[in-house]
C-alpha cells in the first residue's frame, strides 16, 4: 500500500524529531518514532518525543519531553531544519 503525501510529511517530521531529540541514536529498521503534542492542566503546552523498537515485544528506548523555553526551541529547529 501507497503512502499519501501527508502521511510521509508526518512520519518525516516524526523522524527527524527524534533525531533531534537524541542525537545518539542511529535508527534501525524496527524503530519507530513518536512525537505527540498537548497542553498540561494548567494550560502550559508540552511535547513529547519517544522512540520504540520492536524486538520482541515494543519497547520504549528513549523519551525525552518539551516544555517551557526549551519547547519552543525544540520547535524553531525542527521546522527550521525541515524546511532545508
Amino acid at each position: 500500500m501507497a503512502i499519501l503525501g501527508e502521511e510521509r510529511w508526518h512520519i518525516a517530521i516524526r523522524d527527524r524529531a527524534a533525531t533531534l531529540a537524541f542525537p545518539e541514536w542511529t535508527p534501525r529498521a524496527e524503530d519507530w518514532a513518536q512525537l505527540h503534542t498537548g497542553f498540561i492542566d494548567d494550560g502550559t503546552p508540552y511535547t513529547e518525543v519517544s522512540v520504540y523498537r520492536d524486538d520482541d515485544g515494543r519497547q520504549r528506548i528513549h523519551y525525552r519531553r518539551y516544555i517551557a523555553e526549551e519547547l519552543q526551541h525544540f520547535w524553531t529547529r525542527l521546522m527550521s531544519e525541515s524546511g532545508d
